[in-house]
């Protein structure tokens, strides 16, 4: 498949990125600046200048592409607007182009009424956190009521952890008792529904 994603510097997208080339996918790296990845040493990759708010950057960048895969994220713990500015420039260039597929990463704390996260989770994710998860709902929100194929990746405290495979994943709920998932785990899980295709309009949440 022809694979853009975005994110791709960050500590995730950077995972997936190697991830989607290992499986064999032609990746186009989308990055406000190109000069934080090279595609010199990397077969089937291609690095494209593309800023999530200039929806006509990002435009240029999709079309042509069969999947989207968003990995965004601040810098800190407040949004800003991003991903809710994110979901509205990829959904109007995904619908202008004719490209289908987007899987998009957010949080297990998106779910602010999950039975399964600890009381301190909750505590914390409707105070510190309450702004970027809202800001990830509307992303949710947004691209949910648009008529791209999407999916909702959920992942649980991501750590640096070496891959296990053991995570588990339910929808729309963090798994009962688990509270961190490695990076590349949650990158291997995106680049396998890629070619699956199993969690269609579905929001896995992953957690060991």
């Amino acid at each position: 498949m022809k694979v853009i994603v975005f994110g791709a510097a960050g500590r995730a997208g950077r995972v997936i990125v190697t991830e989607a080339l290992t499986a064999g996918h032609d990746v186009t790296a989308a990055v406000r600046d190109p000069a934080k990845l090279s595609s010199a040493d990397q077969r089937r990759l291609t690095v494209a200048r593309a800023d999530v708010r200039d929806p006509d950057s990002v435009r240029a960048a999709v079309a042509g592409h069969d999947a989207v895969v968003s990995a965004i994220g601040p810098a800190g713990r407040h949004a800003d607007g991003l991903y809710s500015d994110a979901a509205r420039a990829m959904v109007a260039a995904m619908q202008s182009t004719g490209v289908p597929r987007l899987i998009a990463i957010t949080s297990s704390g998106v779910r602010r009424d999950d039975p399964n996260h600890a009381l301190w989770y909750r505590l914390l994710a409707r105070t510190l956190m309450n702004e970027l998860y809202g800001d990830m709902r509307l992303m949710e929100s947004i691209i949910s009521e648009s008529a791209v194929d999407w999916t909702f990746v959920r992942p649980a405290r991501l750590t640096d952890d070496p891959p296990t495979a053991t995570y588990r994943v339910v929808d729309g709920e963090n798994p009962s008792g688990g509270w961190k998932v490695p990076v590349t785990d949650l990158a291997r899980f995106i680049v396998a529904e890629l070619a699956e295709h199993r969690w269609s309009h579905t929001a896995p949440t992953l957690a060991q």
